[in-house]
């Protein structure tokens, strides 16, 4: 009787120590699930150049940094739930290699969903219309006449997958991959002549 007694008391131990070591292991596997990124549905970039042109013919161009990024500017919350590793689902973080003349526009979400232009400027926190966007307006206030001109106007343009390039939709222009856009605030728009 003495052996059933000490296998008995062996399994009790057993189980007295496997205990807590299986609910660790159920708690770190629940941890590991519930923290887990989930998988992007919608991966690319968009080229975007954003140009102030002045009288001179120079151009200021605007380069977003740190857009829809957590700690950054963000100014809108719609698609919160969409995005991935604390970013919005449409972001900017900065310029490619230090080039200046215009940045990457992420489109990275959960959801396969057609994100626009306008989704960008919402969470940057900037207007985005034919007559007033990034507070420039169509016509330019009179104090601004001497820098940029009194005729100038907004001119959006875009081209995919290095097609024909048209004027783009103010109110509701896709991101979509093999895009470039471009804003140009001048006399003479960026559409070209035919």
């Amino acid at each position: 009787m003495r052996r059933r007694g000490g296998v008995g008391q062996r399994r009790k131990r057993i189980l007295l120590y496997s205990a807590p070591l299986l609910a660790l292991a159920l708690l770190f596997c629940v941890y590991y699930i519930a923290t887990a990124s989930p998988t992007a549905r919608v991966d690319f970039t968009v080229p975007v150049a954003i140009q102030l042109v002045r009288l001179d013919g120079n151009y200021q161009p605007v380069l977003p940094k740190l857009v829809g990024v957590r700690g950054g500017i963000w100014n809108y919350h719609q698609y919160d739930s969409e995005g991935l590793n604390g970013h919005y689902p449409v972001f900017a973080q900065g310029t490619p290699n230090g080039n200046t003349s215009y940045f990457l526009l992420h489109v990275r979400s959960t959801v396969d969903r057609t994100y626009t232009l306008l989704d960008f400027f919402n969470v940057w926190g900037y207007p985005l219309d034919r007559t007033n966007t990034l507070n420039f307006t169509v016509p330019p206030p009179t104090s601004q006449n001497s820098i940029y001109g009194s005729d100038w106007y907004w001119d959006m343009c875009v081209q995919i997958n290095s097609g024909r390039i048209h004027e783009g939709n103010w109110t509701s222009q896709p991101l979509v991959p093999g895009g470039d856009i471009v804003l140009r605030y001048s006399g003479d728009g960026c559409l070209p002549v035919t």
